[in-house]
């Protein structure tokens, strides 16, 4: 594949990611108002919306968006080479996707039930580019954070309500799931970028190489 190919196909995914991520975290501070800190929907609506439309959106746009940016970048950075990258990135796109649809069927942001899947995968998937050159520090270390904040965010739903909804574990949780992974996935977005760019700048420039200077 060209150079030119790749690097517009990073930069296009690069803008689904970063759209992705900031929509999540956008949406999650409309929906965490509209349906409040606990467990009670308080139901404020907002532009027209109600809890359940603004969960629907929340829960199924930013997810397949980022899925797109993911399946785009992956054959650019060999994203998923490697036996253990390759099993976290289709758990990731399982977690992304399955629920994303599932949410637009029902209209509404339903059960994490998938969300340890996708955290695994993240944790997966950063693990398993720990030697991949093309991927670069940043951009492992942020799939891994949002690997450890799903997985800290599962443990909210495990707990009694009566335990969390004094402290507002509802908003607790969609602070890590929604806000944190969505700012992470937003700046994974931008560090896509470097990836290519360093790989390129790292080929023998062959006027350099004939004449002994660049120009």
């Amino acid at each position: 594949m060209s150079a030119g190919w790749v690097s517009a196909r990073v930069r296009g995914a690069s803008v689904l990611l970063l759209t992705g991520g900031a929509l999540m975290a956008a949406l999650w501070l409309i929906f965490t108002t509209v349906h409040g800190p606990t467990s009670f929907n308080e139901d404020n609506p907002f532009l027209g919306g109600s809890m359940f439309f603004w969960g629907m959106l929340l829960g199924g746009i930013p997810n397949l968006l980022i899925a797109a940016g993911l399946i785009s970048v992956a054959a650019p950075l060999s994203l998923a080479t490697g036996r253990m990258a390759r099993a976290g990135f289709i758990l990731l796109l399982i977690g992304l996707v399955v629920p994303a649809v599932i949410d637009l069927a029902i209209r509404a942001l339903g059960a994490p039930l998938l969300l340890p899947l996708a955290a695994a995968g993240a944790l997966l998937l950063a693990t398993g580019n720990l030697s991949n050159p093309r991927v670069s520090r940043p951009s492992r270390l942020l799939v891994l954070l949002i690997g450890v904040l799903l997985t800290t965010a599962f443990a909210f739903p495990l707990l009694p309500m009566t335990l969390t909804d004094p402290l507002g574990g509802f908003r607790i949780y969609g602070a890590l799931a929604h806000l944190g992974v969505g700012i992470g996935w937003a700046l994974f977005g931008l560090t896509v970028l470097r990836a290519p760019r360093a790989g390129q700048s790292s080929r023998p420039d062959p006027d350099r190489s004939v004449t002994g200077h660049g120009d």
